[in-house]
């Protein structure tokens, strides 16, 4: 093992460390003496700084494995230790509509702080285990791209917040991003799709077999450069155009806020804001349509297909037209009230749905390349 992957890891876990001695004690102040919340900017940097650091430990953890992972014989406490991990994070967001939480109409995962803690105990007890493991090169490359997607995931409201600050120091405003959510919604998602490959990490054996409708000389065969070429720019569009709805949004709602008030353009940088926002809101609809039917169309027809990947594709397929259906259903019988908790719960089964069917084949369409032989 070498001494720059054991360093690397040791600053991961000393970050997780001191993050979770500043929520434990900041929770612990706060049932003890409760003060009533009071916005100030500068004390809210410095909250987000403190915060940042969880993502930034993750990140380093990330760099850390870029060229090493732990070997599937690992000793037996380590990969067990790492099962249940896996098991509670994804768990956690499995279950996230029982504690997610509105924040200026934003949601927000946040669990019990008793879990919390627990679950960022665990995870420095796993980077320690970590570094007295036995490692492999870091290959595959679904792999490699999940680490790739896990830290970008992770920096993106990071890059957010700053674009934000610098906002702040040139205009007086501080831009609405909706970082805060994002962030506590990648610091689990990140990590539980990178444990998937220390779970199963037979996951590296798919890339060496075929899709049986993808055979030598077929159509599929044919087109399969072409449809990963058409599926990499309209998924690549979405996300471009989801990003500028956050940069965009905030002017169209009015959500610059400059220390305590509320600060609305009537001019026309105000007009133009609000016609992009448009605009993105429209490329974003049709650019996620169009990447669902080309994902479904590679996953389906020309990626590695094994019962495992079936089941699941079938699944997600499922739930995210199921849930599709059943939320507009509702919606037009519950039009003239408030959404009801049926509404908000088929809305979380579509997300997920598609959140998860979208990510997981966009990896495997980056990291897949067809094998030069058709194994038998």
């Amino acid at each position: 093992m070498k001494n720059n992957f054991k360093t690397t890891i040791l600053i991961a876990a000393i970050g997780m460390i001191v993050y979770t001695i500043y929520v434990l004690t900041h929770y612990a102040l706060s049932v003890l003496c409760p003060t009533p919340y009071h916005y100030d900017l500068w004390t809210d940097i410095c909250e987000r700084l403190i915060f940042d650091i969880l993502p930034v430990s993750l990140i380093l953890a990330g760099v850390g494995l870029w060229k090493n992972r732990p070997v599937p014989n690992a000793s037996k406490p380590f990969r067990i230790f790492t099962v249940c991990l896996f098991v509670a994070m994804f768990g956690t967001l499995l279950f996230s509509p029982l504690y997610t939480v509105y924040i200026a109409g934003l949601e927000h995962i946040y669990p019990s702080i008793y879990w919390r803690a627990l679950i960022l105990v665990a995870g420095i007890v796993w980077l320690f285990m970590l570094r007295n493991q036995p490692l492999e090169e870091a290959s595959p490359r679904s792999y490699l791209v999940t680490l790739i997607f896990a830290m970008l995931a992770l920096a993106f409201p990071m890059v957010l917040e700053i674009a934000s600050g610098i906002s702040c120091i040139c205009t007086g405003y501080v831009l609405c991003f909706a970082s805060s959510s994002i962030k506590s919604w990648v610091r689990w998602i990140a990590p539980t799709l990178v444990f998937v490959h220390f779970v199963f990490p037979q996951i590296k054996a798919i890339n060496t077999t075929r899709n049986s409708h993808c055979t030598p000389g077929s159509y599929d065969e044919g087109s399969f450069n072409r449809n990963r070429s058409i599926t990499l720019v309209v998924v690549g569009l979405a996300i471009l155009s989801c990003a500028l709805c956050l940069i965009f949004v905030p002017a169209h709602e009015d959500y610059y806020i400059r220390h305590y008030h509320m600060g609305i353009y009537n001019d026309t940088k105000y007009q133009l804001l609000q016609m992009l926002s448009i605009i993105s809101f429209c490329t974003l609809g049709i650019s996620c349509i169009i990447s669902w039917i080309m994902l479904s169309i590679m996953a389906f027809r020309q990626l590695p297909n094994p019962r495992g990947y079936k089941i699941f594709n079938v699944v997600c397929q499922v739930l995210a037209i199921g849930g599709l259906i059943a939320g507009v259903i509702v919606g037009i019988c519950e039009s003239t009230g408030s959404p009801s908790s049926a509404f908000d719960s088929l809305g979380f089964v579509f997300l997920w749905s598609v959140a998860a069917f979208v990510i997981t084949t966009t990896i495997r369409v980056i990291s897949y390349s067809l094998p030069k032989q058709l194994e038998q």
